[in-house]
């Protein structure tokens, strides 16, 4: 569980809210996990045509990944490369994504437990940034049982939405590599997937992100859960609807065409939205 209370950052913690540094056009961050690099989505004119659908992640992370990530050299990423990252490589590149935009702070909105107190948990994720772990490793359970793990990748959800979400023991078993020196029959799975589960969840905390905050009303320490891909995904849908309304404001004061203010550089559309302000509230430009 990541423990809100710190104050000193350490891998896995999240820090109290911090002040946002000012994004940079293009600004682009480089993952720990090699010479991947990260741009910020808005950055480029055809960010605009990504879809963002919380209905349909797989595809949406995929389609965003594709367009904000590149190689050492600036290239682009083969698509099938991104659907075959495992979900704590895709988080790991989406927040790399975030970060590039200067904007690195998650504002989480939840209640109380035990008296219902609204709480908000600033959850910094500079705090999350690490090499991605292992796409496979060995379990072990301690009665000679041991399995060769796997995380899911991107391609793994898309199968399931497309062919249905399997039951849980279905789902398990599609993450088994191989059993050690004895075959693995559904009886044995079922018996063991709690201890999987915590298997699974020990080796990739990212993935089911629990967050330990402790409520201002009642001090009762809560455990929250936090659909890392969910925040990331509804900040990326405001930003890509902020971009919308700014090139409406400036095509309706100016006359410019669409492509005309995506063109532009992103500190030319927030100064001129700055005076386009500052000329309705004191009827003159600066």
């Amino acid at each position: 569980m990541l423990d809100t209370s710190l104050t000193e950052p350490r891998a896995m913690n999240p820090l109290d809210a911090v002040t946002s540094f000012p994004a940079q056009d293009g600004q682009q961050t480089e993952l720990p996990c090699g010479p991947w690099r990260a741009r910020s989505l808005g950055s480029a004119a055809a960010d605009i045509d990504i879809a963002i659908d919380l209905g349909n992640r797989a595809m949406t992370v995929t389609s965003l990944l594709a367009a904000c990530m590149s190689d050492a050299q600036g290239h682009p990423l083969d698509i099938e490369q991104v659907w075959n990252w495992t979900l704590n490589q895709r988080l790991q590149a989406l927040i790399a994504m975030r970060l590039a935009a200067g904007n690195p702070v998650l504002a989480l909105q939840s209640s109380c437990t035990r008296c219902d107190e609204a709480m908000e948990t600033a959850l910094d994720l500079r705090m999350l940034v690490a090499e991605p772990v292992s796409p496979r490793f060995i379990w072990r359970d301690g009665e000679g049982m041991e399995l060769m793990l796997r995380l899911p990748t991107g391609r793994d959800l898309e199968i399931w939405m497309k062919d249905g979400i399997p039951l849980h023991g279905q789902l398990l078993m599609s993450l088994i590599e191989s059993a050690a020196d004895r075959p693995l029959e559904l009886s044995t799975l079922m018996a063991l997937e709690p201890k999987i589960d915590d298997a699974l969840q020990a080796h990739d905390p990212l993935t089911a992100l629990q967050l330990q905050t402790s409520c201002p009303a009642c001090g009762h320490e809560n455990a929250i859960a936090c659909d890392l891909e969910v925040h990331l995904l509804e900040g990326f849908a405001r930003d890509q609807a902020g971009t919308l309304d700014d090139v409406i404001q400036l095509a309706g004061a100016f006359r410019w065409s669409e492509s005309e203010i995506l063109a532009l550089p992103r500190w030319r559309r927030t100064h001129y939205l700055r005076q386009l302000q500052r000329q309705q509230e004191t009827g003159a430009w600066a």
